[in-house]
């Protein structure tokens, strides 16, 4: 009896520790599944909050592209509003140029007939003259003072006539002249307004604003690249380019020489100066001639003052643009312009 109570016992015991075993199995399964209900909470908490940054990201970048939309609206009506002001500028800038060109062509012709008139006077005081001393010599002779002053009263009256009518012609002249002083300063006028919008409204290498007399860094850049590692080459072209704008500028050098071209007396650029020598002995060719344009430019275009200026230029075939050009420029701007949002 008493064996069989402790085969019993045992038998309990041997369950016990199988069910404590088997307990602690899926107490680890459980624990190990709590870990990882944890990790995926924590990575959707993740997801979540980086979907709501992505999604307020998105909101910004479309308030941004909402207000850039708005401003390209407002920056093309502005061009087109400039666009019609230019039209504008160049229809009466081409009736001003008919109008010159008439008033020229008449000034030409009445210039003619001034110089035909005052032939015909010069002939005429020479005949008065003439007359004048036969009737004074026929005087002598027959005594008739009284035909003799008719006769020069009359010729006195007709010569006066002649100089009212050379006065007259001389002072039509001058107002002709300064109808076109003012053409020309409204021309003048006109290209400073082109100068001050272009940069806003074209988007060409034919047809722009250059600098007259700006030295070009690149030449600068392209030696000092090879000569300095790293950022330090950056450095020294800009140091370089700036030294010898300032150069440029100053008044006081002349590198220039006279020579007869074309029938005329020109300056160019004297090759035998010291510090256009040791410039080019320094840093190159290139260098050398991106300082000598800068010093014709200014030469040409600003020789009292020696600063930078900016002119309307043609860049496809390196000469001052002419306002006709720039204004067909803007107009096929504004067509290819209008082309592109009717295509929207």
């Amino acid at each position: 009896m008493e064996n069989e109570i402790l085969e019993e016992l045992q038998r309990a015991r041997r369950l016990a520790k199988s069910l404590a075993k088997e307990v602690d199995v899926k107490n680890h399964r459980l624990w190990e599944m709590e870990r990882k209900c944890d990790e995926t909470l924590a990575t959707l908490g993740r997801m979540i909050a980086e979907k709501d940054r992505l999604h307020q990201a998105f909101a910004e970048e479309m308030r941004k592209m909402e207000f850039i939309g708005l401003q390209n609206e407002k920056l093309k009506l502005e061009l087109e509003c400039q666009m019609r002001n230019i039209h504008f500028m160049r229809l009466q800038n081409e009736k001003l140029k008919d109008d010159l060109l008439n008033q020229r062509q008449e000034l030409e012709q009445q210039a003619k007939e001034l110089e035909k008139h005052k032939a015909k006077v010069d002939l005429e005081k020479q005949n008065l003259l003439v007359e004048k001393e036969k009737l004074k010599a026929q005087n002598l002779f027959e005594g008739d003072d009284y035909s003799l002053n008719i006769q020069i009263d009359a010729l006195k009256e007709e010569l006066a006539e002649k100089a009212d009518d050379l006065n007259d012609m001389e002072n039509l002249n001058q107002t002709l002249i300064l109808r076109e002083h003012m053409s020309n300063v409204e021309l003048q006028d006109a290209r400073k307004e082109l100068i001050s919008v272009l940069p806003n409204v074209f988007d060409t290498t034919t047809i722009g604003v250059k600098r007259m007399g700006e030295v070009d860094q690149k030449p600068f850049q392209d030696v000092c690249s090879q000569r300095f590692s790293g950022e330090d080459w950056e450095v020294r072209s800009v140091e370089q380019s700036s030294l010898w704008q300032e150069n440029v500028k100053d008044p006081s050098w002349q590198p220039f020489r006279k020579m007869m071209k074309d029938g005329k007396l020109r300056e160019i650029i004297d090759e035998d100066d010291c510090k256009l020598k040791e410039l080019r002995r320094l840093w190159g060719e290139a260098a050398y001639d991106a300082v000598g344009n800068a010093l014709l430019e200014l030469n040409e275009y600003n020789p009292s003052g020696r600063y930078v200026v900016k002119e309307l230029w043609n860049f496809k075939e390196g000469r001052r643009a002419s306002l006709k050009e720039v204004i067909d420029c803007i107009i096929q701007q504004l067509k290819t312009l209008k082309s592109l949002k009717r295509r929207r």
